[in-house]
């Protein structure tokens, strides 16, 4: 069988990981990016053993990349009191197979990207696609052009353009459901490991910190090889509200700047400690955007033309899953495009896909959405991080397809 022309639109993570697995599978893939540089966008997030099994699948060793293993963590009241005690990465043999760790974005996404390029995938960035002609796959660029192709994933995040060509986007969009924004900021480790007051409880062993009250929360933890610490501030939504242009779209970007004052009122009520990372930060590094998810969407593809990632399905971070959903998405629709796939069933293996993965994006979307109302206790963290990370979606997949050829034999 000839190989399939893939244009993938959206270079995140998502995105690159896709293209990895189907030029592995033989098929010519491009990657199209509005931005010049992709690599710059973006904070830290968690990779659980799950996702970490796909990546290891698609040859990239994360933490190699500057990963840190999640093997510890303390969750405390905003007194920093103990509430919990969390640990992970416990069984040798598991750990094999996948680990939970702390990703600093830009570094995995030039671990996808070089082994992308490595493959033979071609990037095109700087390249603003305007939406898609779904009838005919094709891309309609910006100067009205066209580019034509077999497969077209749209991989190109919350504010998808591909998107509405696919659903009623009057109908479904996303949107902050819980009324949750986030404050994102890095500081060095190795500042706060000499700082007075920080070093009491910042040292070596440190993976994972919580301070929460009423639905506030900081979060922090390291990484880029444990010399960063990424540090997320959730809050109900209007306490900073004043911080963005009133712009949806601007205030879920990473980059809209915040002030430190509002942070620091907002969290004045938090122990000394946890507001001592805003003064150790870069007085310019504080960044804010509304949490949006969406609910679910009646398709996720349309002819050839298919939604990855945050674009067909944003999630909260609540959940600790919206990166390795991504990636558990570019696998299993990568194993349902292998390299003798034909075109006359590409529109069943794409809606194979989605049923596959729905019912999983489901129970994150409803995580996330329990947490940021409240239900995070202790006696539910586990039994949810646990189904998260037994997750094997290369074996799930290929379960499913065999199920699927043999109804059609």
């Amino acid at each position: 069988m000839a190989p399939l022309k893939i244009a993938i639109v959206g270079a995140g993570i998502g995105g690159p990981a896709a293209a990895i697995a189907l030029a592995r599978n033989g098929h010519h893939v491009t990657l199209y990016d509005r931005l010049t540089n992709t690599s710059e966008v973006g904070y830290a997030f968690r990779i659980t053993p799950n996702s970490d099994r796909c990546l290891k699948h698609l040859g990239i060793d994360i933490i190699a990349g500057g990963a840190v293993a999640a093997n510890s963590g303390r969750l405390m009241d905003k007194y920093g009191e103990l509430v919990h005690i969390t640990t992970e990465n416990t069984d040798p043999e598991k750990a094999k197979r996948g680990i939970s760790v702390f990703a600093y974005r830009p570094q995995l996404h030039q671990q996808l990207m070089e082994v992308a390029l490595a493959l033979g995938v071609e990037k095109k960035f700087g390249v603003k696609i305007e939406s898609v002609d779904v009838e005919n796959t094709q891309l309609v660029l910006s100067d009205r052009s066209t580019v034509s192709a077999d497969v077209i994933i749209a991989a190109d995040g919350v504010h998808s353009v591909v998107r509405p060509c696919i659903i009623d986007a009057t109908k479904y969009f996303p949107s902050p459901s819980t009324g949750h924004s986030a404050f994102r900021f890095m500081v060095s480790k190795p500042i706060c490991q000499k700082d007075q007051l920080m070093s009491s409880i910042i040292s070596d062993d440190t993976h994972f910190l919580s301070w929460g009250a009423d639905e506030r929360r900081i979060l922090v933890y390291p990484v880029n090889y444990d010399k960063q610490l990424n540090i997320t501030c959730t809050h109900p939504k209007h306490l900073s509200e004043k911080e963005g242009p009133g712009d949806d779209a601007s205030a879920v970007a990473y980059n809209q700047v915040a002030s430190f004052e509002t942070a620091l009122d907002i969290y004045k009520d938090f122990e000394p400690v946890a507001l001592r990372l805003f003064h150790l930060a870069h007085p310019d590094g504080l960044r804010v955007w509304a949490l949006q998810d969406m609910d679910e969407i009646p398709t996720w593809s349309k002819n050839h033309t298919v939604l990855l990632g945050d674009a067909g399905h944003p999630v909260l971070p609540f959940g600790f899953a919206g990166a390795s959903m991504a990636i558990e998405d570019a696998i299993t629709l990568a194993e349902l495009l292998p390299e003798d796939v034909e075109v006359g069933d590409l529109e069943e293996r794409l809606k194979l896909y989605e049923e596959i993965r729905k019912p999983r994006v489901a129970v994150v979307r409803e995580r996330g959405r329990d947490v940021a109302g409240g239900a995070d206790s202790k006696t539910k963290v586990g039994p949810y991080m646990q189904w998260l990370a037994e997750y094997d979606a290369l074996e799930v997949t290929r379960a499913a397809l065999a199920k699927h050829l043999e109804a059609k034999a």
